[in-house]
């Protein structure tokens, strides 16, 4: 297999992205029952599982314990423009969904979460976007990898339950 250069600059996001291309296998996205959960054991906590269930409704069906921690809350079941508190961030959070859904391609993201007080840098969140298809035209789940990086510590484990503003620094098609 060619390996393509990316901006994706965490490794687990990249492991993610490497094997969803693998097992796409020469196709334009894979299939939900193409994922193994075997073959990405150190990547299991730090990945989702969203269903695509019309037109910017999207709901999270498997939510990975490192992200279910640092969300501040376990939001497997409910839809994303629910779980997602800070109507700047849940727009955007939307968006790459419907971008991922659309165009049929993988979406990489990054961006900076900034206090309420100053906008110092808090966190900074990683994250890639993968669309899955059982008929192998219409996306009707994402596989997701994300990776959060903590400047400052005491905001860890409050990212769906503060209400902070953020900045997209990364946003590309892959």
């Amino acid at each position: 297999m060619e390996i393509a250069s990316t901006p994706i600059t965490d490794d687990r996001i990249q492991q993610a992205y490497d094997y969803w291309r693998r097992i796409a296998a020469g196709r334009a996205m894979p299939a939900r029952k193409d994922l193994d959960p075997v073959d990405i054991p150190r990547l299991l906590p730090h990945v989702m599982l969203v269903e695509v269930e019309g037109p910017g409704r999207f709901r999270y069906r498997l939510i990975g314990t490192a992200i279910a921690q640092e969300q501040g809350v376990n939001a497997t079941g409910r839809f994303v423009g629910e779980a997602i508190k800070n109507p700047e961030y849940r727009a955007h959070g939307l968006g790459l969904y419907e971008q991922c859904v659309h165009d049929h391609r993988p979406i990489y993201s990054e961006s900076l979460f900034l206090s309420s007080e100053g906008g110092a840098v808090e966190r900074h969140t990683k994250a890639v976007f993968l669309p899955l298809s059982d008929d192998g035209v219409t996306v009707n789940r994402v596989f997701v990898a994300q990776v959060f990086d903590y400047l400052d510590r005491t905001t860890r484990d409050q990212h769906f339950l503060r209400d902070h503003p953020f900045k997209n620094i990364v946003h590309v098609t892959l």
